[in-house]
């Protein structure tokens, strides 16, 4: 991003900017979105886009770092207070999936990433990764949880829950039926259960 805003009257064009281009990404995806587009259902000028950002891949980078902190943010108030690996671990997969339900245009920008730039989609896992790394591992050093290397456990997880989200939420446009999350906790406890 070129500018950060000052002032509020500049976060709240900024924030216009960033919700229009949710919305014209996610229907159109990136590379149909035109910065006409995004500006015009933003209600500001051509030009105070550019002020901002200098081209529609640096506004998609600001898209997926808000989405990660967003993301990151929401599943680590969603499990604030448990102290139990596996209930994290269930919570956290459920918080994930309702996450998912009612933000399906950030996924949807999120899979955008992949094909439009693919290290700022490697980024966005990397990071999720790095945080919940550590915490298997403190889970692990407790006993709490099975032993495995921590990086790969968090990304073995993260796929699960990636594509039980695609299959059950993007794909049909519904929440995740209450015999899938059943069998999604019992996939986590045998694979986590030491």
């Amino acid at each position: 991003m070129r500018y950060t805003p000052k002032t509020k009257k500049g976060e709240d064009s900024l924030n216009k900017i960033i919700n229009a281009a949710i919305t014209v990404i996610a229907e159109k995806g990136f590379n149909n979105a035109s910065i006409d587009e995004i500006t015009s259902k933003a209600g500001v000028s051509h030009g105070l886009f550019y002020f901002y950002f200098r081209n529609k891949d640096e506004l998609l980078a600001e898209l997926i770092r808000r989405i990660n902190r967003d993301m990151r943010h929401y599943l680590t108030l969603s499990t604030a207070g448990l102290n139990n690996r596996v209930l994290i671990e269930k919570k956290g997969f459920e918080a994930f999936f309702d996450w998912i339900y009612y933000n399906q245009y950030l996924y949807k920008i999120l899979i955008e990433a992949e094909s439009n730039n693919l290290e700022l989609y490697k980024w966005h896992y990397i990071k999720l990764s790095e945080r919940y790394s550590q915490k298997l591992l403190e889970a692990m050093n407790k006993g709490e949880i099975a032993r495995y290397n921590p990086e790969v456990l968090s990304f073995v997880l993260m796929g699960i829950a990636d594509f039980i989200a695609k299959r059950y939420i993007l794909w049909t446009n519904s929440k995740i039926p209450e015999h899938v999350i059943n069998d999604v906790n019992r996939i986590i406890e045998r694979i986590l259960t030491p």
